[in-house]
């Protein structure tokens, strides 16, 4: 299948992921403990097998690769939750701009000026993601929708901004 699959055989992909998706969302769903995040990681294996498929006829282990694959995946998506996770306590804790507290009111108007400052020397396409989730509230599906990119790139750009 692998042979075929490196020519490009679109049938030779297909029963590669009947026999293998079964083992390869079990193993993300085993880590993540969530089925949506499984699954999307699961579709970004295969995605990534077909994506590479030129070199697939060099994998001795298939269930190896694909396992390493999905790891490695899971790993990724684990660090970007606890990134996001940590900004959101982030702003939980800011405080609030009605308060009558003049001091408290300077600092956050001078905290926002530096974070608009940085936000500003983000490229634009991580911009303009990073003002749609947290100024504008959308989800990343709504982002990806307006901006007319896949979803993983707005979470890409949103992790990228909030690492930068």
């Amino acid at each position: 299948m692998l042979t075929q699959m490196a020519a490009g055989s679109e049938s030779a992909f297909c029963a590669l992921f009947d026999v293998y998706w079964h083992k390869v969302y079990s193993t993300a769903l085993l880590f993540t403990h969530a089925g949506p995040m499984a699954q999307d990681i699961a579709q970004e294996v295969f995605l990534q097998l077909w994506q590479r498929r030129e070199t697939v006829a060099d994998i001795r282990d298939v269930n190896s690769y694909l396992f390493i694959s999905a790891r490695n995946l899971i790993f990724k998506k684990m660090s970007r939750l606890k990134l996001e996770d940590a900004y959101h306590q982030y702003l939980a804790g800011q405080p609030s701009t009605e308060t009558g507290d003049a001091g408290v009111n300077t600092e956050y108007k001078e905290l926002r000026s530096i974070l608009e400052t940085a936000i500003r020397k983000l490229p634009p396409q991580q911009q303009k993601a990073f003002r749609l989730s947290r100024e504008g509230g959308l989800s990343h599906e709504e982002i990806s929708l307006q901006m007319g990119v896949s979803r993983a790139a707005v979470k890409d750009y949103i992790v990228r901004s909030l690492s930068f």
